[in-house]
């Protein structure tokens, strides 16, 4: 694998990321898995980042944890670098385009279950040596990043016990409700995670747009966070106030000829009912609803039939 890699950040400042090879070391046999215990029992905290190549924030986060493991008052805590081999792909010239190796990672978790050797991309078969790391966790924190600006945001699937873990964690401020997208499972929408009648929470961050300092700090934050509010003894600092929007629709993309009115901001917030957002072939897509949030609206590389274009949400608790 790789060594490390200097990129460019969205500021026009450079930065260097953990080396490949060490992301994909292990003190417990599976490369990329980190996994700590406490003397004492408790909880299982499970923190994943890297399921895109190219969201390295939460990779940065979850290596410092490694390279500096907390004391931890009770429970285990678990660590896993998911993508390996994207990341290890990652150069500066073409960071954009290192999201994946054969597939989106975090659509192939409803598929994990079939014979050994079936739809073998390396994406289904690296979520299989993952999966029984986090399968039995408490909790799980799940970093990512976005194509665009915009705050972080926890994505929280649709069961209220996600919308108390990240209540508990007191981060970040935009909570999003929301059922996953068409082409596929979620990690963070797998069972138990995302079964309302299991204990079992989970939250998505998205900590801000690609290669943005804003990223890097929000990934830290919910890291340090999690691993306060579940596993140590000491009181945290006060949470920011939270907020919670349902996503009511996602737009999945129809034709080929797909194409939004104009550039639409991330979590831009559309004041009037009926406002054109897009064309899907001879389809007109609408706001359904006055303030209308646009939740990570596609960006031109991600137009594709069964994508998902656009999420609508509307607020529901305000902060």
């Amino acid at each position: 694998m790789a060594t490390s890699s200097t990129i460019t950040l969205a500021s026009g400042a450079t930065r260097t990321l953990p080396p490949a090879d060490a992301l994909a070391g292990s003190n417990c046999g599976t490369p990329g898995v980190w996994r700590f215990k406490a003397a004492a029992p408790g909880p299982h905290v499970a923190l994943t980042a890297l399921i895109h190549g190219n969201e390295v924030c939460g990779a940065e986060a979850l290596w410092r944890v490694v390279q500096s493991p907390p004391t931890l008052a009770r429970g285990t805590l678990t660590i896993v670098c998911c993508n390996l081999e994207a990341y290890a792909r990652l150069d500066d010239a073409t960071k954009g385009d290192r999201r994946f190796v054969d597939e989106d990672m975090n659509r192939v978790w409803g598929r994990l279950d079939g014979a050994p050797g079936a739809e073998a991309t390396y994406e289904v078969r690296r979520a299989r040596t993952i999966w029984p790391w986090v399968q039995d966790a408490d909790v799980l924190l799940d970093l990512h990043s976005m194509t665009s600006p915009a705050p972080a945001l926890g994505l929280v699937g649709l069961a209220d016990k996600n919308v108390a873990f990240a209540r508990v964690v007191g981060f970040p401020a935009l909570l999003v409700r929301d059922a996953g997208h068409a082409a596929g499972l979620r990690l963070i929408d797998r069972q138990p995670f995302g079964d309302a009648a299991a204990a079992p929470a989970a939250m998505l961050v998205e900590c801000g747009q690609h290669f943005s300092e804003e990223a890097f700090e929000a990934a830290e934050v919910a890291v340090t966070r999690t691993i306060a509010a579940v596993l140590d003894t000491n009181a945290l600092p006060p949470a920011q106030p939270q907020s919670v929007i349902e996503v009511t629709e996602a737009i999945t993309i129809r034709t080929p000829v797909f194409k939004f009115e104009r550039e639409w901001p991330n979590m831009a917030v559309v004041p009037q009912a009926g406002t054109l957002l897009a064309h899907d072939g001879d389809q007109q897509v609408r706001t359904p609803y006055d303030n209308a949030y646009l939740v990570m609206p596609a960006s031109s590389h991600h137009i594709k039939p069964g994508l998902t274009a656009v999420r609508l949400g509307r607020l529901v608790s305000s902060a």
